[in-house]
């Protein structure tokens, strides 16, 4: 057979890197980087170069599995027979405990055309709008902090203005590891203006990001939000604000004016642990700037303030007017490959597709008419986001939960209590695309899933571009899209006209319809002939357009009055407390090699040999104190549980604090899971819980 070359998007990153895959026999022979897709250019990390080695694995689940309870073996079954008996236990139990009995927990690595069924199959099918994603751990803070400040979710920038701006002010965001393709597009920029553009990194580590940084300042953990409003504080007082924007564009800004004022320097530098100097350089670099780019990711969202720390960087743009033109804009990183597809479908527990809620009447009534469903079916009131989720399952008000694309047993946090919940629930179906991981070994049903490289769909990746994934080579077995399991479902639920698609392509244009008439979510003019040629962003209202590269140009914004709106941001500590007992602070993180729970880079050696194994990182003060030395055998304790690992002394983390990545699972070797230490307390605006600050005691183990 021949050869042939086939174009997808990466699976990994929300960067949204195009791929050139070349196929022969059913088999991935080449992969490189697309030259034409605007997102790379060509470029890629060591993760997206190794796909091919993540297809045809040992451990692929290529046939639907089954048991009646876990102390007995799985048995193959088919696939029809096994969505039959999940449809026969939902209705009993819907029958017996009612809707919101069952659940569901998706995944930003799923495609726009599957996050968009399991959506409609939760809130208009079952009715129930207990469904959550693993991006409620990723992005949750930044969704809430757009819309009370813009009135819509999603960035007002792009990727090509990297090479617009004097100044990149990132925060919480190690995009070195994990957005290598931006970084490196940042550094060349970076080098060409030479001392005409800067670089700040705010990270308690000395990451590789902050060592190619200008200026890093490493603050103490959750100390942001007040580090945040000193910088708006001496702006305010050098006159580096624009007055004229704040007065034609905004609202709020008295308040905000009056809160800045109790932030001097000299008080957040003791806070920060950190030089009054360096608070004052960083204002002047972003303040005196022509233009500002803000860089964050997790280390910003996964916080008890994360809304706080989201709308603190905003009013940074918005009291100088760095927002909605080329170079300047707060960029929120996403750290799946389609979590911005999941904000557009809207399938968080609160919401609906087209930037929609619940509990809005309008919005029902508008999604019941494109989903043929009586707005009755869609509930009024929030589900259970992803923490209070395994809650309900640990209380038994839950009884069946359905995940796809997912590990929430190696990545939710306190992850004994999320064990214990899985093992309550009288249900658990798990689709994946691999069998074991630590939570399909707690199922009663397995769904083989197609991997992104094996079916058609779109990803939009973080600058709000839609992407075509193409199919490379055939899925193995009885796998299939997720989608289409989920649609054969609903037809046995007794809802197959809604869900009768011929192919991912029809449930893109219902998702369009959506979309249609949303100002800030057009996506009109987008449509998979199109995407063959090339990615688009949206907002896009016709076919004559290209795409808004970015919003709010015009400074009128998706508020009621078209104001961009300041907010207040009070700083609080940590809801974890630093004791006696618990001295130090653990923060989690990503490695460049690995991804989530290693479910995909688990199987390439080349990427196994660059991060071979987890470990604890910890000052050498930490370490002396406590008699330790590099390369011992040490656990963190935590109010909740402990983690073993091998210990890295490295003057990169801050003394009082400790880091570990959050890549190894149970499954990886007896209590190596660092998310047996963290806690589920969540930002009370987001429920995005708090993963990058848990009090903590280092000891031999």
């Amino acid at each position: 057979m021949k050869n042939r070359v086939v174009k997808t998007i990466c699976p990994y990153c929300g960067v949204g890197c195009g791929l050139s895959v070349k196929v022969h026999d059913d088999q991935i022979i080449q992969v490189k980087g697309d030259d034409e897709h605007p997102a790379n250019r060509g470029s890629l990390c060591t993760k997206g170069a190794t796909i091919d080695q993540i297809v045809r694995t040992p451990n692929r689940l290529t046939q639907a599995q089954f048991r009646m309870d876990r102390s007995t073996p799985f048995a193959p079954v088919e696939l029809d027979d096994a969505l039959a008996r999940v449809a026969g236990t939902f209705k009993s139990i819907i029958a017996e405990h009612g809707r919101d009995a069952v659940a569901f927990y998706v995944s930003g690595q799923l495609t726009t055309e599957s996050q968009y069924v399991f959506n409609k199959l939760a809130k208009g099918v079952i009715g129930t709008n207990n469904i959550d994603a693993n991006s409620r751990l990723c992005m949750a803070s930044a969704v809430s902090a757009y819309k009370l400040a813009f009135g819509a979710d999603a960035p007002p920038t792009c990727y090509d203005d990297i090479e617009l701006t004097d100044c990149f002010f990132i925060l919480g965001a190690n995009m070195a590891e994990c957005h290598p393709v931006l970084w490196q597009r940042i550094k060349r920029h970076a080098a060409r203006r030479k001392a005409r553009c800067r670089i700040i990194v705010v990270d308690p580590r000395r990451t590789p990001t902050a060592e190619g940084a200008h200026l890093h300042l490493a603050i103490r953990p959750g100390t942001d939000v007040a580090f945040l409003n000193a910088m708006l504080h001496i702006m305010i007082s050098q006159g580096w604000i624009s007055e004229r924007f704040i007065r034609n564009h905004t609202e709020g800004w008295e308040k905000v004016y009056q809160m800045a004022e109790a932030w001097s320097p000299s008080h957040v530098a003791k806070i920060c642990g950190i030089s009054e100097l360096e608070i004052h350089r960083a204002a002047f670099w972003f303040g005196h700037s022509s233009e500002a780019l803000s860089f964050w990711a997790m280390g910003a969202n996964q916080s008890t303030q994360g809304v706080a720390k989201n709308l603190a960087i905003i009013n940074l743009h918005l009291a100088t007017g760095k927002v909605g033109r080329p170079g300047s804009g707060p960029f929120s990183l996403t750290g799946q490959p389609n979590a911005m597809g999941g904000r557009e479908v809207g399938y968080m527990s609160g919401l609906l597709p087209g930037f929609r809620e619940v509990t809005n009447s309008r919005h029902r009534r508008e999604i019941a008419a494109i989903w043929e469903v009586s707005p009755r079916r869609i509930q009024s009131k929030p589900g259970l986001d992803s923490v209070r989720m395994f809650e309900a399952m640990e209380a038994g008000r839950v009884k069946a939960l359905w995940i796809v694309g997912c590990n929430p047993l190696a990545t939710m946090p306190d992850s004994a209590r999320v064990k214990r919940a899985l093992e309550r629930v009288e249900l658990l179906v798990v689709q994946d695309c691999y069998h074991p991981t630590e939570t399909s070994a707690l199922a009663h049903v397995l769904l083989p899933a197609a991997l992104n490289l094996e079916m058609e769909g779109t990803m939009t990746s973080s600058e709000r571009r839609v992407s075509l994934l193409q199919p490379c080579v055939q899925p193995p077995g009885e796998s299939q899209p997720d989608w289409e399991i989920a649609c054969r479902f609903a037809a046995l639920m007794g809802h197959e006209q809604q869900f009768s698609y011929s192919c991912a392509s029809d449930i893109f244009e219902e998702h369009k319809r959506c979309c249609s008439g949303v100002h800030s979510l057009q996506m009109d003019g987008i449509s998979y002939r199109r995407l063959r040629r090339q990615p688009v962003q949206w907002p896009c209202a016709d076919h004559a357009s290209h795409g808004a590269a970015r919003r709010y140009r015009r400074k009128v914004f998706a508020t009621a009055n078209g104001r961009a709106i300041f907010h207040v941001t009070p700083y609080s500590d940590p809801a974890d407390l630093v004791t006696e007992d618990y001295p130090l602070v653990l923060t989690t993180g990503r490695l460049a090699h690995q991804w989530h729970s290693r479910t995909k880079t688990a199987h390439v050696a080349k990427l196994n040999a660059l991060n071979p194994e987890p470990f604890i990182a910890a000052h050498p003060e930490d370490a002396q104190k406590l008699g330790l030395a590099d390369g011992d055998r040490v656990r963190l304790v935590s109010r909740r549980g402990f983690a073993r690992s091998v210990l890295k002394v490295d003057d990169s983390v801050r003394s009082g604090t400790v880091f570990m990545p959050f890549h190894w699972g149970q499954s990886a070797g007896e209590n190596i899971c660092v998310n047996a230490v963290t806690h589920g307390k969540a930002d009370p605006v987001s429920h995005q819980p708090e993963l990058k600050f848990s009090a903590v005691r280092m000891e031999a183990a």
